[in-house]
């Protein structure tokens, strides 16, 4: 038997058994996220995330932030995240991570990738955006939109200060914030320091998913 054989006589074994190798959303058929799967209680991730100090951000991707504002295209992806701030001013600094990586007491790419403190991989070119490419060639993730400068973010233009941010998102659709994963892999805090945030506390046993 061939291996397209095989495979066809596989999912044929699943279809049979009523079941699914992936759990999917009813209304789209993609895959579900812990929140829509019902394994994932989002007002309590809410609560908690204003209990540690953060802030509920709701936020849109969107093309071309290098751009003209009138340029932006904004597209369906919508994502509300926790985030924390510290300082004042032009010292202030933030972060965002999404609420399943911050709530849940079970891993996610972002909170490894965060908690490995990962050497930052970094571009020979000075003009590109290295939390971006540190995401993408370091850490197996992704914060490029499209090709070229035209650039991209999650936006909220309602943030007096941090209306557009760069998210590291991984295949599991966990996200954490680019820059903060790039300066935490040097002992520099951007916003607070995640590693005290998370519910998931792996001790002495952090999975080597990203090598270290």
């Amino acid at each position: 038997m061939n291996r397209l054989a095989g495979l066809a006589a596989a999912l044929a074994v699943v279809a049979a058994a009523g079941c699914s190798a992936i759990a999917t959303s009813p209304a789209s058929g993609a895959p579900a996220s812990p929140a829509a799967s019902g394994s994932f209680d989002e007002a309590a991730a809410e609560r908690y995330c204003t209990d540690q100090g953060g802030m509920l951000v709701d936020r849109s991707a969107m093309w071309n932030t290098n751009g003209d504002p009138s340029d932006r295209l904004e597209l369906a992806g919508r994502l509300r995240l926790c985030e924390f701030e510290s300082g004042q001013g032009d010292e202030a600094t933030r972060i965002s991570v999404d609420l399943v990586t911050l709530y849940s007491q079970e891993p996610t790419l972002a909170a490894i990738a965060y908690l490995s403190k990962v050497p930052p991989t970094l571009p020979a070119n000075p003009s590109v955006n290295p939390a971006v490419y540190n995401c993408s060639q370091g850490l197996g993730g992704t914060a490029t939109f499209g090709d070229g400068a035209s650039g991209g973010g999650w936006v909220d233009n309602s943030q007096p200060v941090f209306k557009v941010m760069d998210l590291c998102v991984f295949a599991d659709r966990s996200a954490i914030d680019a820059f903060g994963i790039l300066y935490y892999a040097d002992d520099t805090i951007r916003g607070a320091d995640l590693s005290t945030k998370f519910r998931y506390q792996p001790g002495d046993r952090l999975p080597a998913i990203f090598g270290q």
